[in-house]
């Protein structure tokens, strides 16, 4: 049996939900013992995630929650990842390994290779959500749930220079979470992050700023149904800081996306103004019609590529999950690394 000290930094919906997650897995008789620290600056996260019961103890400062952790989930705001590296730097203990939940890669690993040592192992981690909760945009650790990652994938985006030992880790606390461990190599991950995660957080702003600046906004603000509010969502969940960063970082690969979805808009600008009826419901319906093979795709998990089907779990640390004292107390023993 392993004891683990996980620290969670960013008690948003995530944040708890793993921490619910893990408790779940020991309430059901898991084999191993987590004990779970939190931190979050936001008061709307943070005072929510007290009541939660679901965190053994919440610490005021980042440096406290993560001392003597053995696994650490850097779940901050992406404005926040490069000062929090800074912050913990002297407080992780040598074999830690840190789960960085941002939303691009790239950006987040160079700034831990920057500020921290060889003897601290950090792996990329972005876990997809359970389909069942794809349409709720709540971010509020109230609505936390322990199969927030059922059957979802859950992306492994190891540096060149991981361990071992720290990938089996994460590969199995992926599996303890309920998901599917799945690699993508970082900069895969954040030139697909750009039409998934960027490009919607992109038109939900410009929308709402072309409305804002035409003439009849004022009358127009007021004729705001689901369709609108929905879209613009971003501008109430993100802060601009973070967003501006993100896109910033990732620019290139969303100036190319931009310039795609450019040449969309102008193809469907051309048909609407020729009212070339057919081709707008060509347009619609090959959309619609590949919308419904991916849904259900997505609620099934069942795609081409199987996300274990080349992962050997019995071979790994935790093919007895997180087994072998967790190798040492997390790959002290330098010589047979």
């Amino acid at each position: 049996m392993a004891e683990l000290l996980v620290a969670i930094l960013g008690l948003d919906r995530l944040g708890i939900s793993v921490a619910m997650r893990l408790k779940n897995y020991m309430e059901k008789g898991g084999q191993h013992q987590f004990t779970i620290v939190g931190y979050d600056n936001r008061d709307d996260y943070e005072k929510p995630a007290r009541k939660q019961n679901v965190i053994d103890k919440v610490e005021r400062k980042p440096f406290d929650a993560v001392r003597d952790a053995d696994v650490v989930i850097m779940n901050l705001p992406y404005e926040d990842v490069k000062v929090g590296y800074e912050i913990i730097k002297d407080d992780l203990r040598d074999g830690v390994v840190v789960l960085d939940t941002s939303v691009i890669k790239q950006p987040s690993l160079g700034w831990a290779k920057k500020y921290l040592t060889e003897e601290h192992h950090v792996i990329g981690f972005t876990p997809l959500i359970n389909a069942d909760y794809m349409l709720e945009h709540s971010l509020s650790p109230e609505d936390g749930s322990e199969d927030y990652f059922h059957n979802s994938t859950i992306y492994l985006t190891p540096s060149v220079s991981s361990i071992r030992e720290a990938v089996d880790l994460a590969v199995n606390f992926s599996i303890i979470l309920g998901g599917k461990p799945h690699f993508l190599d970082p900069a895969e991950h954040d030139s697909l992050t750009t039409l998934t995660e960027e490009m919607p957080q992109l038109l939900s702003i410009a929308t709402y700023y072309s409305a804002m600046k035409h003439n009849a906004w004022q009358d127009a603000q007021r004729l705001t149904n689901p369709p609108f509010n929905v879209l613009t969502r971003y501008l109430l969940t993100h802060h601009p800081d973070a967003l501006r960063d993100e896109w910033i970082a990732n620019s290139d690969n969303l100036t190319r996306a931009i310039d795609d979805m450019m040449a969309t808009l102008r193809e469907v600008r051309e048909r609407l103004a020729e009212k070339d009826s057919d081709a707008i419901e060509a347009f619609i319906i090959e959309a619609s019609d590949d919308y419904q093979v991916w849904i259900n795709k997505r609620h099934n998990s069942e795609w081409e590529d199987k996300p274990n089907s080349n992962l050997k779990i019995e071979n790994s640390i935790a093919g007895n999950l997180l087994g072998g004292s967790i190798t040492k107390r997390l790959f002290s023993n330098k010589d047979d690394k």
